[in-house]
């Protein structure tokens, strides 16, 4: 058997893979199915966290250092860095709007996180990867994988061409529908929780007339919208110069009076389509000589700083594991502990967030919103977590949120059957709601 290891999927977790496989002396083929590399369809923010809104991803402290158009990422618990030559924008403000216009702001003149494109991070990643070494398939399909005595095979597809390779060892890192995960039947015990199908859109020209949103997050709650993904809203961040990322339904936003607006001039430059079908993670990514890595594994993102930390690790846990050393043990402890969604407060989080406003109201949002003015909280989480809060003096609302929230969570129980007892709390501890409905957290390490 000529080579150590296969890693299909030329993602970021699948980059670093092979890069840091083919550096420490592996013999590594890397499988990419887009035949143009730097061809990005897939719907994506590209935001790199310092501190999160929302625990989601990866969790561990990531950093930046250097100068305009040559940067450095450094992952400091791991140990290693990548250096990067392209543009940045820093985000310094997260900015929630009730349907009126009322604005909460987690963060306020804070850099939080920054937009760096993925044609800059990833093109410059595969040249890294070319330079070490590693033998490069673009144009090629993993169709899928097994297991044999002493390593495992992939079968691909390039064109009208099939074959199957034989290494070592595997990495699949071919993200949310990875094919290598569907033919090994590792997705038979994971759960379906959401079905996402919606398009998100790259707009030139918004005329947005709040302050400072060139380096800010906005996030619209309507709940007049239909219900797409995991709530009644809407999203626009920057994505560089004029250019805004833009969710579902700002189309129909940019009808309102309010907010047309903003989009009188507006031109459409790319389409991108969100589709996936968004499962529990897969706790334990290893299966024999398949080390499931990023997304793959994931019920939805790692990030893109987590997949860099997914890929790295598993290269270094493929190497102890060839020199006859316990390296997956090691790697899945690890990704436990490093991404939220391995615990069930992960879930409890995402479905309390996404129905604390289901029965209600514009006003009543726009009353919470007037409630947390001036207060470093996401609404929909603070109001889920306590909605005691307005028990007082809105006791209907109350009713509702509780009644929204309570459902939700009973809703979601038996997706977390599977987990077991030593996942609840593993990362934040115990304390109900106080944890997995607390306040957004600075990675550790970053202030």
């Amino acid at each position: 058997m000529k080579d150590d290891l296969i890693v299909v999927g030329g993602g970021p977790a699948g980059l670093m893979a092979a890069k840091t496989a083919a550096e420490d002396g592996l013999k590594v083929i890397l499988i990419e199915r887009r035949k143009d590399f730097a061809d990005f369809r897939r719907a994506c923010l590209q935001l790199a966290y310092f501190k999160w809104i929302c625990p989601d991803g990866y969790l561990e402290p990531f950093k930046l250092e250097g100068n305009p158009g040559k940067y450095r990422f450094l992952w400091p618990k791991l140990g290693f860095s990548l250096d990067y030559e392209g543009p940045i924008v820093p985000y310094m403000n997260a900015i929630w709007i009730s349907p009126s216009g009322h604005r909460v702001y987690p963060f306020k003149n804070e850099f939080f996180a920054f937009y760096y494109p993925k044609e800059a991070f990833e093109v410059g990643l595969l040249k890294l990867v070319a330079k070490s070494g590693v033998e490069i398939r673009l144009g090629t399909f993993a169709l899928g994988a097994e297991n044999t005595s002493n390593g495992a095979r992939v079968r691909v597809r390039r064109e009208s061409r099939e074959e199957t390779l034989e290494a070592k060892k595997v990495i699949a890192a071919d993200g949310i529908g990875s094919m290598i995960v569907e033919s090994l039947g590792l997705n038979k015990s994971r759960l379906v929780f959401l079905q996402a199908r919606n398009v998100a859109n790259i707009l030139e020209g918004v005329e947005c007339p709040i302050p400072d949103h060139q380096s800010a997050w906005l996030h619209f709650e309507r709940p007049d919208f239909p219900r797409t993904g995991l709530g009644r809203s809407f999203g626009m961040g920057t994505w560089g110069e004029n250019l805004k990322f833009a969710g579902a339904h700002w189309k129909q936003f940019a009808k309102s009076p309010v907010y047309a607006p903003w989009f009188r001039n507006v031109r459409i430059v790319k389409e991108m389509a969100v589709a996936a079908t968004i499962r529990t993670s897969i706790r334990e990514p290893v299966a024999g000589n398949v080390v499931i890595v990023g997304d793959a594994a994931a019920p939805i993102e790692t990030w893109r700083q987590g997949a860099v930390a997914a890929g790295y690790m598993a290269a270094k846990a493929v190497e102890k594991e060839l020199n006859g050393q316990k390296g997956y043990p090691e790697y899945i402890d690890w990704w436990q502990k490093a991404f939220f969604f391995n615990e069930p407060g992960y879930l409890r989080r995402t479905v309390a967030y996404a129905a604390a406003f289901d029965l209600c109201s514009a006003e009543e949002i726009d009353y919470i919103f007037r409630f947390f003015e001036g207060q470093r909280v996401v609404p929909a989480l603070a109001i889920a977590r306590n909605p005691e809060l307005v028990k007082k003096d809105r006791p209907e609302l109350y009713q509702k949120v509780r009644e929204s929230v309570d459902r939700a969570l009973k809703a979601v129980e038996p997706l977390l059957a599977p987990y077991p007892p030593e996942a609840d709390g593993a990362i934040y501890g115990s304390g109900g709601r106080e944890v997995y409905l607390g306040p957004w957290r600075t990675y550790p390490g970053t202030d």
